[in-house]
């Protein structure tokens, strides 16, 4: 098997999704930053107190994930009517629970001001929240809809029109800020520029899901809305982090605001963006090697799995420290990037030491975030549901109260070491977990990743090599039928197999490789439950999937005869792209031959 396609997808995955991320968070940054120098403390702080709900809304991701998760699967089993279906499903259903978000925070303003408060009566701050609360109602939906979509956009191949999208938000939200400073629009201003920026990078990134012709778009008579409930339940880890970030926020704020003022929850807001940009990184990695490691789990292909998990956490290890130490030493410029000494007299000192410290002291919690994701989300493809839902809201319940334990005795230090602790405590309890289910002391990435000996084809049951060349391609049917003789398969059978490998690859090899020699097609085939699978991968240019359907609907029956003839004797026979990878896929039903 080549490991470079592997790695090529994996790591177009994670930078698609990294970048998506911190996008999104330097949306949230820019805004913060915009108010920092120029409104001051007060409203950062009004900012930060809305933060939990806009934490919140990350209950969407509950589908997201989930949906993520299911579709990945059927990629992996060739069912592309399976992918539309949830897909559309899930678009209309978000759709439904963003307007009806955004609706209750206007309607319900003042309770929410006042639980967010916690009774503290800074007049000025209560009215800027107020104020923030009634500008960015109006996007909640459009940023829901936008984190769906993006997390799709890598199984149409579709990059670009992401960072399109991605540099429409920026440059709106810059422009809008400026405006609502320019017009002394103040904390209204601020969250109206967020929800208009988000309304444009949806409507930049729509478009690319209403082409039929593509793998997953919005097919509005195809919706299955009771598979969402086998959705959620997947995604439920991601409502359990979800809660647990809702209740640290809530905790922090009053720890901070109780014990050191709003100077520390401005700090706090930075905090969240900065974090969120940074924990881009684990998220990236983490997001990448669940997509790639839900379709071979769809695959029930162990070897790619394990493969795929190595590199995730290399690289997902190796980068988040290089990020790590990238915001140690920029803490004093980053600091004086949201605060200027001297231009708010009540808390800019204040503010700007306790940011200088924070960036200091919270960053080192990457490295070890890289490693518990990556391990979470190999569980949540699994359906090892109960683990992650625990860890999952245990690690932000652990960090709040750590935070709170320390902040009396160590001031606001105590909130940014709560970070890399409550990471510690979380592998902790992965470890212990994976020893128990081993009944030993272990780290064979297979017990880490928890996969049971049931998992995969076993040896004899599979073949795999990789074509690089013509050459190999015209030779791969004798392999092919000779693995399927020595498994008893019937004579006709074995030479459909082995007639669909050739004619696939050869066809590979002859329209989609170049001459720099990077281009490789992987063929696994097994056969376990009766049912022979042929699949191949190729890491060259995207198929179009119009002329992938002519094949089979053009008017002279001497063109594309041997795809036909694979399409006419095979049990099933699919085609489809996931993050610029071709996928193959052909199933020989060998019960009862």
């Amino acid at each position: 098997m080549n490991f470079l396609i592997i790695r090529d997808t994996y790591l177009k995955l994670a930078v698609t999704q990294i970048f998506s991320i911190i996008i999104s968070a330097a949306n949230s940054m820019i805004d913060t930053a915009v108010t920092g120098r120029f409104l001051g403390p007060n409203v950062v702080a009004a900012a930060g107190l809305f933060a939990p709900v806009v934490t919140l809304m990350g209950f969407s991701y509950v589908l997201i994930i989930g949906l993520q998760i299911l579709c990945s699967r059927a990629v992996g089993s060739g069912d592309g009517r399976k992918v539309v279906s949830l897909f559309s499903s899930g678009f209309f259903f978000l759709a439904a629970c963003g307007a009806v978000i955004s609706v209750s925070c206007v309607l319900f303003c003042e309770p929410l001001i006042a639980f967010l408060t916690a009774g503290n009566h800074d007049r000025a701050v209560i009215l800027n929240l107020r104020d923030y609360i009634g500008g960015y109602s109006y996007g909640i939906t459009f940023q829901i809809l936008y984190g769906f979509l993006m997390v799709f956009l890598p199984m149409n191949n579709n990059v670009k029109l992401s960072y399109v999208s991605i540099a429409v938000m920026l440059v709106s939200n810059i422009a809008m800020d400026i405006a609502a400073v320019y017009f002394r629009l103040g904390a209204f201003g601020i969250g109206l520029a967020t929800s208009a920026s988000y309304v444009f990078a949806f409507l930049c990134v729509f478009p690319g899901f209403t082409d039929k012709y593509k793998p997953v778009h919005i097919e509005l008579g195809n919706l299955c809305l009771s598979r969402l409930y086998e959705a959620a339940i997947l995604g439920l880890p991601s409502l359990m982090f979800t809660l647990g970030c809702t209740v640290k926020g809530c905790v922090m704020n009053m720890t901070l605001m109780r014990n050191i003022g709003a100077s520390a929850v401005a700090v706090m807001n930075i905090q969240g963006n900065i974090c969120a940009i940074a924990g881009a990184v684990p998220m990236g990695c983490g997001g990448a090697f669940m997509s790639l490691g839900s379709m071979y789990y769809g695959e029930n292909d162990r070897e790619s799995l394990l493969m795929l998990g190595r590199y995730s956490l290399k690289f997902g290890v190796l980068l988040s420290g290089t990020v790590m130490l990238f915001i140690m030493s920029g803490a004093y410029y980053v600091s004086k990037f949201f605060f200027e000494p001297g231009q708010f007299f009540e808390h800019d000192y204040a503010a700007f030491d306790i940011s200088e410290r924070m960036m200091l002291l919270f960053p080192s919690f990457l490295i070890f975030n890289a490693v518990y994701i990556v391990f979470i989300k190999a569980y949540q493809l699994q359906g090892k549901t109960r683990l992650v839902n625990i860890v999952s809201f245990s690690e932000n319940i652990i960090m709040a109260v750590i935070a709170a334990v320390l902040v009396p005795f160590m001031g606001d230090s105590g909130v940014w070491f709560s970070f890399p602790l409550s990471e510690i405590v979380c592998l902790i309890i992965i470890m212990l977990s994976v020893f128990i289910n081993a009944g030993r002391i272990t780290f064979s990435l297979a017990d880490w990743l928890k996969l049971p000996e049931s998992f995969g084809a076993k040896a004899g049951e599979f073949m795999e090599f990789s074509v690089t060349s013509a050459k190999q391609a015209v030779n791969i049917s004798r392999k092919v039928i000779d693995f399927c003789l020595g498994h008893k398969i019937s004579r006709r059978k074995s030479n459909i197999a082995g007639l669909a490998a050739e004619e696939i690859a050869v066809n590979i090899v002859k329209h989609g490789f170049r001459e720099n020699g990077r281009n490789h097609a992987d063929l696994r085939i097994t056969y376990t439950g009766g049912v022979l699978t042929v699949r191949i991968r190729d890491n060259c240019p995207e198929f179009d999937p119009r002329k992938w359907l002519d094949q089979f609907s053009g008017t002279d029956p001497a063109a594309n005869v041997g795809i036909r003839m694979i399409a006419g004797l095979a049990d099933e026979m699919s085609c489809q792209n996931m993050a610029g990878v071709n996928i193959n896929t052909v199933m020989i039903k060998v019960s009862g031959q």
